[in-house]
């Protein structure tokens, strides 16, 4: 009896061990290209390491590092439910709790992977095979798409994949050694494509945090993979790299050139919305109407609008402006808008203007001379024509919800000259915040004064939508921002939603693997050397993707952060796997 036992012991045990390689080999695949495949992959790993812990004992599977690593993740979920009761507690808040939950399945996971770990070519094969095939659905994606194109896949969302695609990238170049070693060109070759393709999804997803990440990781690597490989052929890589990126940047419709030549832009743009609000404040006048004729104010106020028609538009001194002191109205820089058409044909142009609610937001006020039509976008949007050579006010009227947009129209060969004028504050100047670049600094700026108002614990898990609707009400930041319920960075999400405890347990997070993945950069041995670089550029990753995104948010980031960090802590001792190189 004791024999029929042994076997069916023996058989289980060895079906649970391909069960975790099939797992470990299909998860980077199924995790971005099957619908909720990294739920279905974390939550098959830590039922089986459940079922593994109940029957061999947690406490003895586990070793002391685990325990560290465990603690660790655990802090991260106790201070975000500590935050949440103690702080505002709302949907969004127990929603993100539901997600943390992710975090306390490190055990289970930690406990599967010591029991029966797969090879190490096992984990890096399934991540050669997430390349190739993420790589190759996001090419053949842009391929068929009609214009410019952001790789997604399953995530819905192009930072995600550009991220999860990226550490793809990095954890598969700390393998490089290894394929090197095997002495196989074949086996090479293979390596050299999926990489290839892996980086082409980064490229394709737009995702421009994933870019600075590898940028910033490439010089870290390519230091610490010169003991296993020859220069010569990471010198190969590093310009296959390069040429790859300058290819696509040439090609328009993979949208790399214009995400990048955006930022500096956009980066001016704020400076001059955040500088221009700056000097109304200390003016102290946000409570009575503004007159926006700063030039440069108008110059990136023009970078917004939208046009058609023969029309030209340009930012002039113009003297008339002195005319509307009697209205009541002070404009200190004297620089209005000039529109003009050509004699033959109709032009128009819209400017945008930013919806506050706690002032009449249906409403905007405008300095206008000349002759042509002025207007609100919005049904039954009250029309305005002007006949004059002298500046008049012009109030605006649309329905609630609407005229989000100030537009012209100017007939043939007649001019208007427009200077606006904000009836609460930011109603123009906010728009310039409007952008990607923009709205990232402004949602700091906001999350910054929250944490300044609840330093240790913060406003509460998931408050930030919340807090962040009532600072829009009051003026305080940009009415654009206030429609997210994070602030796109880890760090400032930490310190506005838990506060000063909050960062310290992400950084544990983030650095308690990172000593472990350290340690075993020291080996002699090639593959745990290996297993210990991914494992290094895993979080390297995380924490530089966290810099402009809040990357723990997110139940696909989260899944994936813990399967590989429980993944390569287990294959880091000689002992604790059988560490084979790629045949």
């Amino acid at each position: 009896m004791s024999t029929v036992n042994s076997t069916i012991a023996l058989s289980a045990s060895r079906l649970l061990r391909y069960a975790v390689m099939v797992l470990v080999l299909a998860f980077p695949s199924i995790c971005l290209l099957v619908n909720r495949g990294d739920s279905i992959g974390l939550g098959l790993l830590a039922l089986l390491g459940f079922w593994v812990g109940f029957r061999e004992g947690f406490a003895r599977t586990l070793k002391r590092e685990d325990w560290f690593v465990a603690l660790a993740f655990f802090a991260f979920f106790v201070v975000a439910v500590l935050s949440y009761e103690f702080g505002r507690e709302t949907y969004d808040g127990f929603r993100f709790l539901g997600r943390d939950l992710r975090f306390l399945l490190i055990v289970p996971v930690l406990i599967l992977f010591r029991r029966y770990p797969p090879p190490a070519k096992t984990v890096f094969i399934g991540l050669a095979i997430g390349g190739l095939l993420t790589g190759t659905y996001a090419l053949v994606e842009f391929l068929h798409a009609p214009a410019a194109y952001r790789a997604q896949a399953e995530t819905d969302l192009p930072i995600m994949f550009g991220d999860l695609t990226a550490c793809i990238v990095l954890t598969l170049m700390a393998a490089y050694g290894l394929v090197v070693s095997a002495r196989k060109t074949w086996l090479t070759v293979g390596f050299l494509l999926c990489l290839l393709l892996g980086l082409t999804a980064v490229i394709l997803s737009g995702t421009r945090g994933a870019w600075v990440a590898l940028l910033l990781l490439l010089p870290l690597l390519f230091g610490l993979l010169g003991r296993v490989t020859h220069k010569r052929y990471l010198a190969l890589i590093l310009v296959s790299l390069l040429v790859l990126f300058a290819g696509t940047f040439a090609v328009s419709r993979t949208d790399v050139r214009n995400r990048l030549s955006q930022i500096a832009e956009h980066i001016a743009l704020y400076q001059t919305a955040l500088h221009s609000l700056s000097s109304s404040r200390t003016q102290n006048i946000q409570d009575v109407p503004f007159c926006d004729d700063q030039r440069q104010f108008l110059q990136g106020w023009l970078a917004f609008s939208g046009r058609g028609g023969t029309v030209h538009v340009e930012v002039i001194k113009d003297t008339m402006l002195d005319t509307t002191k009697q209205l009541g109205i002070v404009c200190h820089d004297d620089y209005a808008l000039q529109i003009t058409t050509t004699k033959t044909s109709y032009g128009w142009i819209s400017f945008p203007r930013s919806v506050s609610g706690s002032r009449v937001a249906q409403s905007t006020h405008l300095l206008v001379r000349g002759t042509g039509t002025v207007f609100l976008y919005g049904d039954s949007a009250q029309k305005i024509h002007i006949n004059t050579q002298n500046y008049q006010i012009t109030v605006l009227h649309s329905p609630p919800d609407s005229g989000t947009r100030v537009a012209v129209v100017v007939a043939p060969g007649q001019n208007i000259w427009l200077v606006p004028v904000e009836n609460y504050f930011g109603e123009y100047r906010y728009t310039l915040m409007d952008t990607s670049v923009g709205q990232r600094f402004e949602m700091w700026r906001a999350a910054w004064h929250m944490f300044l108002d609840h330093p240790v614990l913060g406003i509460g898990t998931g408050a930030f939508y919340e807090r962040a609707q009532q600072m829009a009400h009051r003026g305080l930041i940009a009415t654009s921002v206030a429609k997210y319920d994070h602030p796109h960075s880890d760090y400032f999400d930490a310190l506005s939603s838990r506060g000063m405890l909050g960062l310290l347990v992400l950084f544990a997070l983030l650095g308690v693997p990172a000593i472990y993945f350290v340690r075993a950069l020291k080996s002699q041995e090639d593959t745990s050397h290996a297993v210990g670089l991914a494992g290094l550029l895993l979080v390297c990753g995380f924490a530089i993707f966290g810099l402009t995104d809040t990357v723990f948010i997110h139940s696909m980031n989260i899944s994936w952060y813990v399967i590989y960090i429980a993944l390569f802590m287990a294959l880091l001792k000689p002992g604790s796997a059988k560490q084979e190189e790629i045949t």
